[in-house]
């Protein structure tokens, strides 16, 4: 085949080695705060986004940088902007989400959680969330109080239950050829996948029969510190049924510490802004 360029350049098809095609999928919908700087931004952003959509359950930013505004975000400042509907931004990294009290109200997180090891809800002076959510346990409570659950279950080890409706599944698809229409259209030929489960295989395995699995995808097994060592016979099952040309498991992802913008990477030493702590790692050396 001979494919005239009109002078263009053309270049090997990109391989994306740390992908969340699911969850990115449906975060193209979300209000994109990248390059956001200052109050009054942040203020015009999210009142336009919510104004346009006045039937959404939660209001969701991404793509936040850390110091988006002089000091570190509150449900205060949050509130400011938006008090009456529930809204939550994501940092860039999805490392870390800052909510309104609307919805840390709702997702009864307003009074503090306990979570796992590497994660948290960030208490203020007050007693009371000071609106930043660490890690996913700290934020997954908002995100599944709202219905945004199936999207995330890759990232926590866990398949839908109840297992959706054939309308539900539909949905999905549709969901997963958007994200994958998003990547080819940017050059991305092949992904490699960093969460994954059961249900993501599933759910592009339609695709490829369909003829709409537009890149060639890896997704591993998702191994998570509260799971036993037998977990991993699901990892050599996903593996065995799923290893087409274009589609295929065969890898564990584990996820041992978060990043530094928010003290949940583990460190040799001491943070310098933040003696005495290191992180903790969500497995142990053992």
């Amino acid at each position: 085949k001979i494919v005239d360029a009109q002078g263009g350049s053309l270049l090997p098809g990109f391989i994306e080695a740390h992908m969340h095609l699911f969850g990115g999928a449906a975060e193209l919908d979300n209000l994109h705060l990248a390059g956001v700087h200052g109050f009054d931004a942040l203020r015009d952003a999210i009142q336009d986004f919510a104004a346009k959509r006045p039937d959404a359950r939660l209001l969701i930013g991404a793509g936040v940088g850390y110091a988006i505004l002089p000091e570190p975000v509150t449900r205060h400042d949050l509130d400011r902007i938006i008090p009456d509907r529930p809204f939550v931004m994501s940092a860039s990294d999805h490392h870390t989400m800052w909510a309104n009290t609307k919805a840390l109200e709702e997702a009864g997180l307003l009074h503090g959680r306990q979570v796992g090891q590497g994660n948290e809800v960030v208490i203020g002076a007050d007693g009371l969330a000071a609106g930043e959510l660490r890690e996913g346990e700290a934020f997954g409570p908002v995100l599944g109080h709202y219905g945004a659950n199936r999207t995330r279950l890759g990232l926590e080890g866990a398949e839908p239950d109840p297992y959706p409706s054939a309308e539900e599944l539909a949905a999905d698809r549709d969901l997963m050829h958007r994200g994958l229409e998003w990547c080819a259209k940017h050059g991305i030929t092949s992904i490699q996948n960093m969460d994954g489960n059961l249900y993501q295989l599933e759910l592009l395995a339609g695709l490829e029969k369909e003829g709409r699995l537009l890149c060639r995808t890896k997704l591993p097994f998702h191994f998570k510190n509260f799971m036993k060592l037998d977990m991993l016979e699901k990892a050599s099952r996903m593996a065995t049924s799923y290893n087409s040309e274009w589609l295929s498991s065969g890898m564990v992802k584990v996820f041992y510490d978060g990043v530094l913008d928010s003290w949940t990477a583990v460190m040799v030493d001491d943070y310098a802004d933040r003696p005495g702590w290191r992180g903790e790692p969500l497995f142990s050396p053992q």
